[in-house]
Formats: C-alpha cells, structure tokens, sequence
C-alpha cells in the first residue's frame, strides 16, 4: 500500500517535469538506484524519457548513495559532498541534473481543491515564508556562533586559532634549539 502511494506521488511529481524526457530518452530501459542512508528508490528510463519507479529487485544499471546531510547540503548548499556513485556514470550525471531541476507545481495541486486565485495567493504566502525563515535561520545561527566566539567563548574565531599555532610552532622550534645546545654542551663535556 505505502510502496503504491509513494510511486504515485513520485510519477506525479516526474510528469509535471516533462522538461526531463529529451535529458534521459538516449538512456530509455536502463535503471537507476538513489539510496539515501537506508532509503532506497529505484527508476527506469521509459521510451519516452521519463522516470518511473522500477521493481525493486531490478539490477540498476547506475547507482547513486548519499547521507542524509549529503542531501540536505545538495538542496540547500548545492555541495556535492559524501555523495557515492557506481556504474554508468553518464546516466547517474544526467539523473542527478534532473533531479536538482525538478520542481513540484504546488499551486497547480492545490487549484484543484481551493480553486486558482486561493491557490495562488496560499503559494506567494509560502514562498515568502519560507524565504524569510531560511534567512530568519541564517541569521540565527551566524548569531549564535558570534556570541560562541565573543561572549561565551566556546568556538575560537580563525586568527586566534592561526596566532596559537604559530606559537606553537614557535614554541618547538625554540625546544629544538635548546634540546640541540643542550646535546652539543654534554658531547662537549665527555670528550
């Protein structure tokens, strides 16, 4: 039942993208594995180009593993960090291009049920939103790791950290020298 409602809410989402069908059609009948920690989803290219979820047992012909932050870094940094893919690496490029530009058309949804101008003025409300609480969240933290490095001192800010390593260095070159004196003065002494 889950396996269903979650394939229908994929390809919902895939054929709102009809973009993608000229990315993928050179890749039509092959598999592709995202795993995501241990979350697991398989695709295969139709004839048309577009993705739809494949049987779990097939052999993917590409495979792609990310972590959780891995793919909270791609959304929301585009990194690409911790990110592992084996197989057809052309297939897994194009796959991932297609992924980063698919977009969910929630005003389209949800003018089925609200009706268009509700539908519009709930997506601009969203958008904004969402906008001003990942700068409100940016903000957050910058300040908090401003009052770890000032106030609370729990971080150290780079040039503190960059002045204490050179005094360490410092620090070692002087032992040296006078570990050197020190073993020249005794050979000195037992001659």
């Amino acid at each position: 039942m889950i396996e269903k409602i979650k394939a229908k809410l994929i390809n919902h989402l895939l054929n709102q993208n009809d973009w993608m069908q000229t990315k993928l059609r050179p890749y039509s009948s092959m598999i592709i594995e995202l795993e995501i920690d241990t979350f697991s989803l398989k695709f295969k290219v139709n004839n048309e180009g577009q993705l739809s979820i494949s049987d779990p047992e097939a052999q993917p012909d590409a495979y792609i593993h990310m972590t959780i932050k891995s793919l909270i870094q791609l959304i929301t940094q585009k990194k690409k960090n911790g990110i592992t893919v084996k197989g057809d690496l052309d297939l897994a490029n194009e796959f991932s291009m297609v992924v980063e530009g698919i977009e969910w058309d929630i005003e389209e949804d949800l003018s089925r049920f609200i009706g268009d101008i509700p539908a519009t003025e709930i997506t601009k409300i969203s958008k904004k939103f969402f906008k001003n609480t990942r700068s409100n969240i940016k903000n957050l933290t910058e300040n908090f790791i401003e009052y770890w490095q000032e106030e609370n001192k729990i971080l150290s800010k780079n040039d503190d950290l960059e002045i204490f390593n050179s005094n360490v260095d410092r620090l070692t070159e002087d032992t040296d020298r006078v570990e050197a004196k020190i073993n020249n003065y005794i050979k000195k002494l037992s001659r």
